[in-house]
Parts: C-alpha cells; sequence; structure tokens
C-alpha cells in the first residue's frame, strides 16, 4: 500500500499544481497570485536541476556504449571527451566574453551548428522537390505558389515583372499566413490535450514505472 501510495504520488502533485496555474489565470486575488509567484520563483532552479538531469542521462548512455563498445561507440567516447572538456574550461577559466570556453563556443561548436544546418538546408530542399510534383491539385496549387514567391525574391525577374511582387505579396499575407495560423491553433490544441490529459491521469507514460 506505501509503496502504491509513493507511486501514485506524483501524479496527485502535478495534477493539484496543474489545475492551480489554470485556475489562477482567472482569479487576480492575492492569496492567489502569491503562490503563483513563487512557483514561478522555482522554475529557474527546478530548470537547472532538469539540465543537470539531462547531461547525466546523455553521459551515462555514452558510457554504457563505450563500456560495451557497441557500434559507432568512438564517436560516445568523443562527445565524453568534449564534454568533459567544456565542463572543465567554463569551472576553471569562466565564460565571459574573451575566456577559453568562449572561444572554443565561438570556433568550434558555432562552426559545427552551421554545418548541421547546412546539411539540413539539403534535406529540405529534397523534401520540397518531392512535395512540389503535381501529381495532384493541392500539390499543383503549392508548386504554382512556391514557384511565384521564389521568383519574387530574385530582383532581376521582379524588376521586369513588378506585377509577380504583388501576387507574392497577397499570397505570404493571406494564404500563408492563415496556413500558419492554422498550423499553430492545431499544435496549441494537441499541447492543451496532452497536458490536460498528463495533469489528469490519463496519460501515465510520464511517470510510468518499469514493469507496471
Amino acid at each position: 500500500m506505501k509503496s502504491d501510495f509513493s507511486y501514485r504520488l506524483p501524479y496527485v502533485i502535478m495534477a493539484v499544481l496543474g489545475m492551480f496555474m489554470i485556475v489562477q489565470y482567472y482569479i487576480p486575488h492575492p492569496s492567489v497570485q502569491a503562490p503563483r509567484a513563487l512557483m514561478l520563483q522555482w522554475k529557474q532552479p527546478l530548470n537547472g536541476f532538469i539540465i543537470l538531469l539531462a547531461i547525466v542521462g546523455i553521459a551515462t548512455a555514452h558510457i554504457r556504449k563505450v563500456y560495451s563498445q557497441e557500434r559507432r561507440w568512438g564517436y560516445s567516447l568523443i562527445t565524453l571527451m568534449s564534454m568533459a572538456a567544456m565542463i572543465f574550461v567554463g569551472f576553471a577559466f569562466g565564460v565571459q566574453d574573451g575566456s577559453v570556453f568562449s572561444d572554443w563556443f565561438k570556433y568550434l561548436i558555432s562552426p559545427i551548428e552551421a554545418t548541421m544546418f547546412s546539411l539540413l538546408a539539403f534535406y529540405v530542399a529534397s523534401a520540397a522537390f518531392r512535395a512540389f510534383r503535381a501529381r495532384s491539385t493541392g500539390a499543383t496549387i503549392l508548386l504554382i505558389s512556391a514557384t511565384l514567391v521564389m521568383l519574387a525574391l530574385i530582383p532581376a525577374i521582379s524588376q521586369y515583372l513588378p506585377l509577380i511582387d504583388d501576387v507574392s505579396g497577397f499570397i505570404l499575407k493571406y494564404p500563408n499566413t492563415a496556413a500558419k495560423r492554422a498550423i499553430l491553433i492545431g499544435v496549441s490544441l494537441g499541447a492543451i490535450s496532452v497536458a490536460l490529459k498528463t495533469i489528469l491521469g490519463i496519460d501515465r507514460t510520464l511517470l510510468e514505472r518499469e514493469g507496471k
């Protein structure tokens, strides 16, 4: 009984705090806003603790790969060495501008991130090429709209075809804005649904115990 209670206690705490954060938006009374302010103050240290748990989890996973010498365990070793080096220079020399940590971040991590995003651009272009094939009415409309918008971004074309700027502006201002808002509404409704299922205990995968 005690183990079951300790297992269900996180759900009770999560449900109470989650419902409180929902209700507090509609009750501006100081007796309700004061606990809210206190909870928001605790948010920052909790975020730091979560980051620490993430670092420990990543390090543990890579240490396990190196110890068992799984496939491509050399990359895990490089990851562990890089993590240890960045943590050491951060604590030893600080993270201010001009420090070793700042230089490593500027001249190593930033170029690596730029390379990753450059590779991502090729994947996006490949996906766009497959999506823009005029195999249906929707794909044809997407192809024509994307072509007009891209042509309007070319100065040589927009200079001799001023009408294309108006068409591109119309597409970006109305259909594109409507689509983005629809996507944001869908994402918001999905996030609300997941949050409510977690708060009410319907979705228990977040705190699921092994073997339960």
